[in-house]
């Protein structure tokens, strides 16, 4: 706020203590220098001290005082012309109410046109834009936007909003789509754990009959062929969000003696020596020259090469070399390495 001294409404010259030493307009929200009992605008006197603190322009030695009730009384009585008055406001209003009048009230501001960015009074801002070419428009039935003086004629707007509602169809079928493809999963997962008993972790004695129809083998070769360490994450790539590990005893056999499920993130797994990952309740690994495999979460992996343990639950153990060796162990059988009749086993969902 800065009102001029001629702004004031008086038939009496104005004192220059009204005025502010800085900007010499009326002193607006006035605060004091204790020192000097000089009078400033207030966002005068904080915009010098921000070049030098606490450094008065009159005295040097600033320090704030609340303004006198009784000056601030007498500056209350001032009568003040809005400072759009040359635009046409004649509105003529106390100290206390002039900043509200200007800011929220007086119909005389100016205003910047949405069209053409023109200032317009703001009692003729409403009527100019109206009849400004240039404001732009936005339909509310199919959002097009185009200039007020355009033509959006109604057969281009039911284009328009067909198109939209096939996108929209084309989003909603989109989002359906996958919920089913979701849906699915989850009703495969469930099955599997319902019907195959993966829900308590490692099984035993399942056949692939009983599995899904959308489960297939990917990797299928007996313990004497030797796995590495780069067949099983090129594997990922054919898998879905579960995997099946297991052995199979005899090359005609359609049975998993011993079997795990987990997630295809196992075969992505870079497992310290005798640290394994848990998921669900299998403690899975895939340790680099070392081996693959599972034992139950409960149970420790005693890998020197492969998971040798006996005595903890030494039947629900599965592993195979990565060294360079084959297969060691399925369950309780082990020293598999040239074994050409037990068969690796992992299966994926058909993508």
């Amino acid at each position: 706020m800065q009102i001029p001294k001629e702004r004031i409404v008086s038939p009496n010259e104005i004192d220059d203590e009204y005025l502010c030493p800085i900007c010499f307009h009326l002193l607006w929200k006035p605060v004091e220098c204790e020192n000097c009992q000089r009078i400033f605008c207030k966002t005068c006197i904080d915009e010098c001290l921000k070049e030098k603190f606490d450094a008065c322009p009159l005295c040097r030695h600033y320090q704030e005082k609340r303004c006198s009730p009784m000056f601030y009384a007498l500056l209350t009585k001032l009568k003040i012309e809005c400072e759009n008055k040359l635009n046409g406001c004649n509105d003529i209003l106390s100290y206390e109410f002039i900043e509200k009048h200007q800011n929220e009230q007086c119909q005389y501001k100016m205003k910047c046109c949405r069209g053409c960015q023109k200032e317009i009074i703001e009692k003729d801002l409403y009527q100019h834009e109206r009849n400004c070419g240039k404001v732009r428009i936005e339909c509310k039935r199919c959002n097009q936007v185009y200039k007020q003086k355009q033509k959006h004629e109604q057969l281009e707007c039911l284009i328009n909003m067909l198109d939209i509602s096939n996108k929209k169809s084309k989003t909603l079928e989109k989002k359906i789509e996958n919920l089913e493809q979701y849906v699915h999963e989850l009703e495969t997962t469930v099955n599997l754990y319902i019907i195959g008993g993966f829900a308590s972790g490692i099984v035993h004695d399942i056949s692939l009959s009983s599995l899904p129809s959308s489960w297939e083998i990917i990797y299928d070769f007996t313990y004497g062929h030797v796995t590495t360490v780069e067949e099983l994450p090129e594997l990922k790539l054919r898998c879905k969000k579960q995997i099946i590990v297991g052995a199979i005893q005899g090359s005609s056999s359609t049975i998993l003696k011993l079997a795990a499920m987990g997630p295809s993130e196992i075969l992505l797994l870079d497992s310290p020596l005798n640290e394994p990952t848990k998921f669900g309740n299998v403690n899975w690994y895939l340790t680099p020259d070392y081996s693959f495999g599972f034992a139950p979460s409960y149970s420790v992996i005693n890998c020197f090469c492969a998971d040798y343990g006996e005595k903890d639950n030494s039947e629900n153990r599965l592993s195979w070399h990565l060294s360079g060796d084959g297969g060691y162990r399925a369950g309780v059988f082990k020293d598999l390495v040239h074994d050409t009749d037990w068969r690796k086993i992992i299966m994926a969902e058909k993508q």
